[in-house]
Parts: C-alpha cells; sequence; structure tokens
C-alpha cells in the first residue's frame, strides 16, 4: 500500500487483530542515485540526443528493482496479497505478486475517474475491490469503506447546545466555494466550526473561520479531533462516486454527519437524526437536526462495518 500518513501501521495492528500473520510493503524505496557513467549517459542523451525520458526510465526501474527485492525477502507462499491503490505500483511488480499468492486481491479507496491509470490494472487481480461502482467488469466488486475496530470506541454526549462541527480535508477549488457555503449557512447558529483545510499552494483568499495547514494530519490525529466533536463535515470529491470514510467514524464513535453526498439515504445505517443531507444547497431544517440527540444505531449494523467484517468480505 502507499507510504501514507500512519495508515499502513493501521492496517497491520487490525489485521493482526483478527489474526493474520502480516508482512508490509509500501510504494516507499530508498532514494535513486546514479550508478556507474549512468549521469554521464543522462546528459549525453538529454542535451544531445534530445532524450529527456532516460532519467525517468532509470528511476522506474529503480522503483521495479527494490520493490521485488522486498518482496523477495518474505518467503513462502502467501495465502492472500492486498495491494491498496495498486496504480502506485509498476504493473510488472503487481505481476510478481501474482505468482506468490493463492489469491491477489486489490482495494482502490480513491475514485476510479480519479485516477483513471487504475483501469489498466483490472485484470491483474483474482478479485479487485473498490467503493464505487464500476459496470461491465466480470471481477470488479463494490464495497464500502470501514472503521479501524482494533481501535477502541469512544462514547461523547452530543452536544445539543453547541456541536463542535469538525472537517479536515485537501484544498479544492469546488470545495472552497461549498465550505464557504456551509459556514454562511451555520454562522447564525450556536456551534464550534473546527475546520482544517490543507494546502500545497497557499490559497489566495482566506476564510477567516477555517484553520489551513500546510503540515498532514495523521490519520490517528485525525480520529482525536472525531472524537472531540459532535458532527463530522463531508463535502464530497465530484470525482467520486461512493461514501467516504467519515460515516464509518462517525458511526464506529457516535457522530453525526453533515454531507452533500445524497447516495447515503440508501444505506441501512441512515438515520435522518444522525446524517442531514444536503441537497441543492439546501439548508433548511439544519438547525432543527443540530439541536436533536444522536440516535444510536443497532450493534449488528455497525459491527458490519468493521475493518474485522470488510476483511472478511474481501477474502471470501
Amino acid at each position: 500500500m502507499p507510504d501514507y500518513s500512519d495508515f499502513p501501521r493501521l492496517f497491520l495492528d487490525n489485521l493482526e487483530k483478527v489474526g493474520f500473520e502480516t508482512y508490509l510493503i509500501t510504494d516507499k524505496v530508498c532514494r535513486f542515485r546514479y550508478k556507474g557513467a549512468e549521469n554521464i549517459q543522462n546528459f549525453f542523451i538529454k542535451n544531445i540526443l534530445r532524450n529527456k525520458g532516460y532519467k525517468q526510465s532509470l528511476i522506474n526501474k529503480h522503483q521495479l528493482d527494490e520493490l521485488n527485492k522486498n518482496l523477495s525477502e518474505i518467503e513462502g507462499e502467501l495465502d492472500y496479497i492486498l495491494v491498496i491503490r495498486p496504480d502506485n505500483f509498476p504493473i510488472p511488480f503487481v505481476q510478481n505478486l501474482k505468482k506468490r499468492t493463492k489469491k491477489l486481491i486489490a482495494y482502490q479507496w480513491d475514485g476510479i475517474e480519479k485516477f483513471p491509470e487504475i483501469k489498466n490494472y483490472f485484470g491483474l487481480f483474482d478479485t479487485f475491490f473498490c467503493f464505487e461502482k464500476v459496470e461491465s467488469e466480470h471481477n470488479i466488486h463494490s464495497i464500502t469503506n470501514f472503521y479501524f475496530d482494533h481501535l477502541p470506541p469512544y462514547h461523547k454526549e452530543y452536544n445539543t447546545k453547541k456541536p463542535v462541527l469538525y472537517f479536515v480535508g485537501l484544498y479544492w477549488k469546488s470545495r472552497e466555494e461549498k465550505i464557504d457555503k456551509f459556514i454562511e449557512e451555520v454562522s447564525a447558529f450556536p456551534v464550534d466550526l473546527n475546520i482544517f483545510i490543507q494546502y500545497f499552494q497557499e490559497p489566495e483568499r482566506k476564510n477567516p473561520k477555517i484553520k489551513y495547514i500546510s503540515d498532514r494530519i495523521t490519520f490517528k490525529e485525525n480520529l482525536e479531533r472525531v472524537k472531540n466533536s459532535d458532527v463530522l463535515l463531508d463535502f464530497v470529491d465530484p470525482l467520486h462516486d461512493g461514501l467516504s470514510i467519515r460515516f464509518f467514524e462517525g458511526m464506529y464513535y457516535g457522530k453525526k454527519v453533515i454531507t452533500d453526498n445524497i447516495m447515503v439515504k440508501n444505506y441501512d445505517f441512515y438515520h435522518s437524526d444522525n446524517i442531514f443531507v444536503v441537497e441543492n444547497d439546501n439548508y433548511k431544517n439544519i438547525e432543527q437536526f443540530l439541536k436533536t440527540p444522536y440516535h444510536p444505531l443497532p450493534e449488528e449494523i455497525i459491527q458490519q462495518y468493521s475493518f474485522s467484517s470488510w476483511i472478511k468480505e474481501i477474502i471470501k
């Protein structure tokens, strides 16, 4: 899986809780350095032959060699290999993974159309899962996101007087407009806004009610903020066609969600006291929603969206 924040450790810990013996390979490999006369060759090829792709081909080969080396250090045949975001890995490496396992499984935790290169990987796996619906592909299966259930649940009574509304996400122009509209709509009510936007290039215009950050918040740091919130905010990515992980964190920790993703109404955990769906920028009745206590969900519904249930489903 990608070496993204502290996600790899969370996956390993939850897999081990379920009872797996685990190995991890991420897309992070040692830094590329020229070997022998490669730097001289690159200068000649780039400047004389006008081929600017030679260095990149060396980098790609280095990455593939290092990934295969990491794989070779794992002994024996593996029962399962699960690849998160396969498009982060070279196709020849994925083909080598197939030789080492009884079942090669993929999970694309990001949008198919957001990373369309992933379509070239569909046929490499025994089963390919994503949180979106994909038509006319025989081995593609839809499955929801999940919450990590090796972490203990946490109960905080919903604050009907002044709920804490929490969001963290990357900066997008379209998301900025949605969040500005949301802040305008709820600022008249007694709420505590806790909105973080991570940027790579500092926005030209900043909303004073948003906290702008340049450093990534780790997943565990995010969960601490989730625990201390009352309402999670979800502004759908236009290139996504599924539910974000916020809904499942909200379910596990007993948090409400405000979202513009109308698909959530089709799920068995949807309850109008817990999830407010913004349709066509309509915020009518949101004040009543904010004042209404959280409606507890049946434990069997919550359990079916845990990581433990999720992993058992994808290895069947």
